[in-house]
């Protein structure tokens, strides 16, 4: 078992043997991007929640990892959308041009932090309260009130280049995830699709949901096209509603996660951008050096 850690700041040796001993890890390697990785040792608290909790109260970044794969070993890169590529919750920001984002986003918080309240029923009953809202809002919002995430677009750009198919997978709404798969070069995005009558939302929306149970099966679906197990799929979330594709995954990974996802991904990001993922992807790297005794 590995422990790869990293923070928005340097590491100093005296970092490393500290981290190390709190770890209970048997020895460490500089790895490119300044982090550490470690061998824990048998008696470690290899339990995933346990390492990335140590780690939050000591400010890093935390990866649990039992073989060090390189990025081209994966052959598929998944994202949520909302608080994961982007800054935003859309669904909240669009109920606040219709002043309900209070009610809007405290019904989000309880279904992204738990799952325990039904997914479906919350999110038709958020959708209810954007009707009336003209669709021409929608470019000014994303213009105004979306920011990529730090990272990202290197991520991306990197999985692209080692020959990785990369998509979307939200329970967003199809204006928004469109805009950011075009920006970011993705290849392709799923999510909900809102019913439109004469330029304005009904409320209501389109087709099948896009939960749980409907991101693992498109995890699933996109891998079986690829011809390779789910176990070469990276999956990158932040919410309950991710779980289920994130347990599929090869490498899961929590961006800002909520404590029901920090407590089961191998990684977990906190403090850095979304390309710090490369640096634990080639912690395996041959031209870090071991840390002094």
């Amino acid at each position: 078992m590995h422990l790869v850690v990293q923070r928005n700041a340097p590491l100093s040796d005296d970092d490393a043997a500290r981290i190390g001993a709190l770890f209970q890890a048997l020895d460490g390697r500089r790895i490119p991007g300044g982090g550490l990785r470690y061998t824990l040792a048998a008696g470690a608290p290899v339990h995933r929640a346990a390492i990335h909790e140590l780690g939050r109260q000591q400010g890093l970044d935390t990866a649990v990892i039992d073989d060090f794969r390189p990025l081209s070993d994966f052959k598929l890169l998944v994202f949520d959308m909302d608080s994961t590529l982007i800054n935003i919750e859309c669904i909240d920001e669009l109920a606040d041009l219709v002043g309900r984002k209070r009610e809007v986003a405290r019904l989000t918080e309880q279904a992204m932090q738990s799952g325990a309240v039904d997914y479906d029923t919350s999110l038709r009953m958020r959708t209810r309260l954007l009707a009336g809202l003209p669709v021409a809002t929608f470019e000014s919002l994303y213009a105004e009130r979306v920011r990529i995430t730090p990272g990202a677009p290197a991520l991306i750009a990197a999985a692209r280049q080692a020959g990785l198919r990369t998509a979307i997978v939200s329970g967003g709404f199809d204006y928004f995830t469109g805009r950011v798969r075009a920006e970011l070069g993705l290849d392709v995005d799923l999510s909900n699709h809102l019913e439109v009558a004469d330029g304005r939302l009904t409320g209501e929306l389109l087709g099948t949901l896009i939960n749980a149970d409907a991101k693992a099966g498109h995890v699933a679906r996109m891998c079986r096209e690829l011809g390779v197990p789910t176990s070469d799929a990276i999956v990158v979330g932040d919410g309950a509603n991710d779980l289920k594709m994130m347990a599929l995954a090869g490498l899961s990974v929590g961006y800002r996660p909520k404590p029901v996802v920090r407590a089961t991904v191998n990684a977990v990001i906190d403090r850095l951008g979304l390309d710090s993922l490369l640096n634990v992807l080639g912690a395996a790297d041959r031209e870090g050096f071991s840390l002094p005794s």
